[in-house]
């Protein structure tokens, strides 16, 4: 059975049900058909100001991750996007002439079919907000768990309305292009019926699932944007770590790891410092002590047994050990865990860091491979962090970010535009005489 959350532009807290697609689908053409002449100007100005709609809401603003989005929302924010996507944003208004008698236009794509994870609540709106900017409907299949924080987040999108040109367009129309859908993961039957009628597939998952997802049925000209699971830490220099901006970058550092509980694949688990006059042993006094400033703001509000079970026996293992050193909260606020091991270390969550020292930043470049999403740095040198980039870029990493920017969903993202692959370019050529 299909649980039915939003349809038409609707929203349904007890949902409507359903046994296939069908009638689903054909509401969805219907909206992306009433979508299709909206200028990319109104689209843009409908999501800034759903933008500021959500940043009014404070019961809303406190869920994890919901201030990070209003920032992705807002239109210089968009427009940045849209241009880096397209090259032109006149593309998907209209053929555009790029000389030699060739015009060319950005289409949509068609019907986007989203999996969305369990482990961060905004994340089906990204990929959502960059198929409707290019005109696509969608539909989302969400975790029961996730049902209330996405339609509390589609929600203020149906109260906005801007004028272009002296025609007025509405946030509702918009929401007419999406539906939100629940059935049971593992439900093959199900999933393969909304694979099988998807022009673009988007899954956000782990392992297990995105292998299950890629034995669907699907079209041959469906596209797939896979979002698996990653790997991300973070990286101080010498300079960074001997300099008086210390505090402020393990500050920052502290706030990308108590993000999401670290569940988010752009979630750092180690931090690799450069060895020089500031020992590790200091460099860990003083991230505890931010640590504890932090978490006065920020206080663990939920565990689960089995993460607690995890932390207490790695807190036994350290505190025991004489080669390694350990650095905790009474509770689970933090657990920063020492060792000299350059490696990169299964992930633990719940605010705890593995910290290591190492003689030079670029042997990191060794741990690289493509699982590898983010690393967070501080460096106080710019061709070195460049120099860096490179290594670690060419070997596999997606994203090299200043420290408190982690978890901020930008572009391209997991060695992606987005946007761009959720469109089909056209074009036309015509004999130059014409």
């Amino acid at each position: 059975m299909i649980e039915c959350y939003s349809l038409s532009g609707e929203f349904y807290e007890s949902p409507m049900c359903f046994t296939d697609f069908d009638d689903i689908k054909n509401k969805l053409d219907f909206g992306q058909e009433n979508i299709k002449d909206f200028p990319i100007e109104a689209i843009i100005s409908l999501i800034d100001e759903y933008s500021k709609k959500i940043s009014r809401d404070k019961e809303l603003l406190r869920e994890e991750g919901t201030a990070f989005l209003t920032f992705y929302l807002k239109k210089n924010s968009i427009d940045k996007m849209v241009d880096l996507s397209t090259g032109n944003k006149n593309y998907l208004n209209g053929f555009v002439d790029v000389g030699n008698g060739k015009y060319i236009k950005a289409q949509r794509k068609g019907l986007i079919c989203h999996w969305i994870a369990g482990n961060v609540g905004t994340l089906g709106i990204y990929s959502l907000i960059q198929s409707l900017l290019c005109r696509n409907s969608n539909l989302i299949r969400v975790p029961k768990e996730l049902i209330s924080i996405t339609l509390r987040l589609l929600k203020p999108l149906k109260e906005v309305e801007v004028n272009l040109n002296e025609i007025y367009y509405r946030g509702e129309d918009l929401l007419k292009a999406i539906s939100l859908v629940y059935f049971k993961s593992n439900n093959f039957s199900l999933n393969n019926e909304m694979s099988s009628i998807a022009d673009g597939r988007v899954f956000w998952g782990g392992e297990e699932a995105l292998n299950s997802v890629k034995k669907l049925t699907q079209k041959t000209t469906c596209k797939d944007i896979i979002f698996g699971p990653k790997y991300s830490f973070a990286v101080m220099d010498r300079e960074a770590v001997e300099s008086i901006e210390l505090e402020k970058y393990l500050e920052k550092l502290a706030i990308d790891i108590i993000t999401f509980n670290q569940k988010a694949c752009s979630s750092p688990h180690v931090v690799f410092i450069e060895k020089g006059s500031v020992s590790l042993d200091e460099v860990g006094n003083r991230f505890a002590k931010v640590f504890d400033k932090v978490s006065r703001k920020y206080p663990l509000k939920h565990i689960d047994q089995g993460a607690a079970a995890k932390i207490i026996n790695k807190r036994a293992e350290y505190g025991l050990s004489l080669d390694k050193m350990l650095y905790n909260s009474k509770c689970f606020n933090y657990t920063i865990l020492v060792n000299n091991s350059i490696n990169l270390e299964e992930p633990i969550g719940y605010r705890t860091v593995f910290l290591k020292e190492v003689p030079d930043v670029f042997e990191i470049k060794d741990l690289i491979t493509p699982k590898v999403q983010t690393v967070g740095i501080a460096f106080n040198d710019k061709s070195k962090a460049l120099s860096f980039t490179e290594e670690i870029t060419r070997r596999g990493a997606d994203r090299v970010i200043a420290l408190g920017s982690m978890n901020i969903y930008d572009y391209p993202w997991d060695g992606m535009i987005v946007m761009h692959e959720l469109l089909r370019w056209c074009s036309l050529s015509l004999s130059e005489d014409l």
